[in-house]
């Protein structure tokens, strides 16, 4: 098969374009570009797309010879009939604005530009000349870079309204392609610059390579495509468990810690990049983002640039949080709780509601036996006589003991947080309710003490609920 047959099946499998597809060449002048032009007007030819024009853009870089390219590329599109879309842009200037390197500051001007002329006509693809080449060196580049298996997926034959029909195609295929239509294009003098990593890839990597393996590039291509496939599935499922343990408000994610300790740590991770890209969808999160969420999920430290706050085992992401180093110890807290009224820590992390006195008769919750539903739960009642009209809510201290519903005496509460599997460093965060005489009625959350508990007796109750 010859190379416009090839590339429209490559089309054809990964969905490229149909017959009425409108599609721009983007054009640089070089072999690559070139190649994929005359391919497409091939193609178009043949009735098998739409050519809609050709587009270039100047970066301003390289002087006369950018204008040079500009020209020549303004030509092709002349002598083809076509459209032509031309573009400058001060690159240089651009990555100094944004501090940029000027091959980030030139990839992120192309891109604009690229998705300007797109935008234009719907649905219009924009057609990029990248190769199975540039595939096998972004792979490389990547890999020493510590890509996880969606950067090592390399570049993606569809991208929005980016296709890359060249893909499966080498670049010394392409350049034979045209000689032998006659076909010239221009050099790029910069791409013999070994300080730029794809060039030295280019140069001699790749080369180094291909003497362990004549077939490295193909390999490393089809490593890419491996890879794609295989962070696909990981991220769809990653979407459904996202969808079902994520819950947004309010400009936060939040989610329950332990059940992201029960998924598969490759799910998890994807998982918390999905969480991560919603509180913040302008910022590609990274490496240490996605590690430091991770860290709390094996109980390490939370640290890292990411907005992370933990309280017990419900973990909040948000842009506008902090940080917080866990080997820190919590500061002592202490905040008075009036019956009825609300409470809560200075961080929002939590609130303590008190409703009451209230006729035993009206209380949420059946009483007839005198025991509350459970001594673990968010809300719970209590005698209003044994706990008065003021209560304090405090961080817990060493040395704390409290009776627990239904044991039968007193217990250190530090031994209630190990049986209640509480880690050291989040036992901190559990809001203890104490009474005047310094009793502890509620470790939120967790146990009720045995002194303040409905009995039939009761003539009046207090209802105490925790919000986090």
């Amino acid at each position: 098969m010859d190379l416009p047959g090839r590339v429209q099946a490559f089309a054809q499998q990964h969905q490229l374009w149909t017959a009425e597809t409108p599609v721009i060449a983007a054009v640089s002048g070089g072999a690559d570009s070139v190649a994929l032009l005359f391919v497409l007007h091939t193609l178009a030819g043949n009735g098998q797309l739409r050519l809609a024009g050709v587009a270039h853009l100047n970066h301003r870089i390289r002087g006369a010879d950018a204008d040079a390219d500009e020209g020549f590329v303004q030509g092709l599109a002349e002598r083809l009939s076509l459209p032509y879309f031309g573009h400058r842009e001060d690159v240089p200037a651009r990555a100094r604005r944004h501090e940029q390197s000027i091959e980030v500051a030139a990839r992120h001007a192309r891109l604009d530009f690229f998705e300007r002329i797109s935008a234009n006509s719907s649905p219009r693809r924009v057609a990029l000349a990248h190769t199975r080449t540039d595939q096998a060196e972004t792979v490389v580049l990547r890999l020493a870079r510590g890509a996880g298996p969606r950067g090592l997926a390399g570049m993606a034959p569809l991208t929005g309204h980016r296709v890359r029909p060249l893909l499966e195609e080498s670049r010394q295929k392409l350049r034979d392609w045209l000689e032998e239509r006659g076909e010239t294009w221009r050099e790029d003098a910069s791409n013999a610059d070994k300080r730029i990593g794809r060039n030295l890839v280019r140069i001699e990597i790749l080369p180094r390579l291909a003497k362990l393996n004549p077939g490295a590039e193909a390999a490393l291509a089809r490593a890419a495509r491996i890879q794609r496939l295989d962070a696909g599935l990981l991220d769809r499922l990653a979407e459904s468990e996202a969808a079902r343990l994520l819950l947004k408000a309010d400009g936060t994610i939040r989610f329950s810690m332990s059940a992201l300790r029960n998924l598969d740590e490759a799910l998890a991770r994807r998982v918390v990049r999905v969480a991560l890209l919603q509180v913040d969808p302008g910022r590609t999160p990274g490496w240490d983002e996605t590690e430091a969420v991770l860290a709390c999920r094996s109980r390490r430290l939370d640290l890292g640039p990411v907005g992370l706050e933990l309280f017990g085992d419900l973990a909040v992401l948000s842009s506008r949080a902090r940080v917080r180093d866990r080997r820190a110890p919590a500061q002592a807290l202490a905040v008075a709780l009036t019956i009825p009224g609300s409470a809560g820590h200075p961080d929002g992390r939590w609130t303590v509601d008190a409703s009451g006195p209230l006729p035993r008769t009206e209380a949420l919750f059946p009483l007839e036996d005198g025991t509350p539903p459970t001594k673990a739960a968010a809300r719970v009642v209590v005698d209003a006589a044994a706990v008065g009209r003021h209560l304090t809510i405090r961080s817990w201290e060493p040395g704390d003991r409290v009776e627990p519903l239904g044991l039968g005496g007193r217990k250190k509460l530090q031994d209630v947080f190990v049986d209640r599997k509480v880690p050291v460093d989040e036992r901190g965060e559990v809001p203890v309710v104490v009474a005047a005489d310094g009793r502890i009625v509620w470790v939120a959350g967790h146990v009720l003490g045995e002194p303040f508990r409905v009995t039939p007796h009761s003539e009046a109750v207090v209802v105490l609920s925790l919000r986090r």
